[in-house]
């Protein structure tokens, strides 16, 4: 049975909804005094992974039935004179540009709003000039011109105090993608993925690369980059001893993030710890700082001194084990994408709490697939939660069962990538993909010190974007190789 099929079928037995996971402007809120039948309704957002995961006949079929039922109730709006230019529809509302992939619908206040010419927008600072509420709702090209790549209008009614003469003018790529960084690019937030296990870390995934190669070297930088954003994990190596070092890696991705820990700290053994990282105890799977409102999106950890027994550190996919889990116990999957956890930091001095859910999710729609965006569990820090799920007692029990599940995935050998940090070394993670644990180590027997530091999500996404436009070849290669051997659960790199 074919994976979607297979989704659909186990999910449609499931009570379980998502409804926390969706964007704010699919929730249902309403405005105060205001009839809702003055506001267009926005689209249903898929309520589960499965229902997202509706095979495409149907969701074809259901798709034509609401066009057939939309074009009944809504006579066709005329044409403005001289409205097709080389295939270009203009009506009332809108510019519909030919692109290869059929028409893209523009309404025309927004096309206007999207202008960027230097009357608009600031050359020097970037800024608007104008703001949409300047826009006259009544808009409407006055001239266009189209020649398959590029789009002039000219506009009647234009905001007041702009010249006659004003023309926005719009090339194909700006048409496709407005925004700065598209989520869907290879440098957006929702990119595509290479997941990985044990097997593939230690066979092609593994990504190292030297101090002096990550700080002077662009295109070296930019490679480095890129395995970051896919696989969520690289390593460099040969960096000079001073405890300063950390600071200046980190900052090469962006600006530190502070924290009441500072903008960066150090992790080793001290007497009467506030933080189990900071004794010689042996420390499971976990994420950093999950009980923030927007925990680090990126964690470094730069090895000073690790010349005690034990200490290894261990790193594991989570990605690669919800996957793993949406494609062979899909309940579970849907389970912990439903099931949220709380967090805390709770301390005479700092008090800090939040709750997540175990998985995040979005529906790619060209790809039409459900997708993860982040994965959130930190076992040593979570909350109690018995007072959120009262009433839920069979919902609970089996959410506790399918975590029960995702923790033993994530602990098995053949997910964890294991090695002993050495002197000059460091690796940089993404924390809300990557879990990372430390095994228990013998201060008699030497020293361990590392220097840690974190850099925002938002700041590394501003640096993909800026490396992606400078050396889009380098964000055209593949991260990974064919393994040279496969195991049941040890396959190719899925990249999704």
């Amino acid at each position: 049975m074919a994976p979607a099929r297979l989704l659909t079928s186990l999910f449609r037995s499931s009570r379980v909804t998502l409804p926390s996971t969706r964007s704010l402007y699919f929730r249902n809120y309403s405005v105060a005094n205001t009839a809702q039948d003055d506001f267009p309704q926005p689209p249903k957002a898929p309520e589960t992974p499965a229902e997202a995961l509706a095979e495409p006949s149907v969701r074809g079929q259901q798709q034509q039935q609401q066009q057939q039922e939309e074009e009944e109730e809504e006579s066709p709006r005329p044409l403005m004179k001289n409205s097709w230019l080389r295939n270009l529809r203009v009506n009332d509302h809108a510019i519909e540009i030919p692109l290869k992939q059929g028409f893209k619908s523009h309404h025309h206040a927004l096309l206007r709003d999207g202008c960027k010419c230097p009357l608009c927008i600031d050359q020097s600072t970037k800024q608007r000039n104008f703001k949409t509420t300047d826009i006259p709702v009544d808009i409407k090209p006055r001239s266009v011109k189209w020649d398959g790549s590029r789009l002039e209008v000219k506009w009647e009614n234009d905001i007041p105090g702009f010249p006659g003469h004003h023309t926005s003018v719009y090339d194909e790529d700006a048409i496709q993608r407005v925004e700065a960084n598209p989520e869907y690019s290879s440098a957006g937030r929702r990119r595509r993925r290479t997941v990985w296990n044990r097997l593939h870390m230690e066979e092609n995934t593994q990504f190292w690369i030297s101090y002096d190669e990550y700080m002077n070297d662009e295109v070296a930088f930019a490679e480095a980059m890129h395995q970051l954003a896919q696989t969520g994990i690289i390593f460099l190596k040969k960096i000079p001893g001073e405890r300063e070092m950390v600071e200046k890696i980190a900052t090469r991705m962006g600006p530190l993030r502070n924290t009441f820990y500072g903008p960066t700290w150090d992790v080793r053994s001290v007497p009467q710890a506030k933080n189990v990282a900071y004794t010689d105890q042996d420390l499971g799977m976990h994420m950093d700082l999950m009980y923030m409102n927007e925990p680090p999106g990126y964690q470094l950890l730069h090895c000073i001194e690790n010349s005690c027994e034990g200490g290894e550190s261990l790193f594991a996919d989570t990605f690669w084990v919800a996957s793993s889990l949406m494609r062979t116990h899909p309940k579970i999957f849907e389970l912990l994408c439903n099931f949220h956890i709380n967090y805390e930091y709770n301390h005479d001095d700092h008090v800090y709490c939040n709750r997540w859910p175990v998985i995040e999710w979005f529906k790619d729609h060209k790809a039409n697939q459900v997708k993860i965006t982040r994965v959130n569990y930190s076992p040593p820090f979570q909350a109690p939660i018995y007072h959120r799920y009262a009433h839920d007692h069979h919902v609970v029990t089996r959410s506790l069962q399918a975590l029960k599940v995702f923790n033993e995935w994530l602990n098995k050998p053949q997910n964890q990538f294991e090695l002993k940090l050495q002197p000059g070394e460091c690796v940089i993670f993404e924390n809300r993909r990557v879990v990372h644990a430390r095994r228990a180590f013998d201060t008699n027997s030497g020293r361990r010190w590392l220097a840690g530091a974190y850099v925002d999500e938002d700041s590394l996404l501003s640096r993909f974007a800026t490396l992606h436009r400078k050396y889009p070849d380098v964000w055209r290669r593949r991260v990974y190789r064919p393994l040279k051997k496969a195991e049941k659960w040890d396959q190719d790199p899925v990249v999704y």
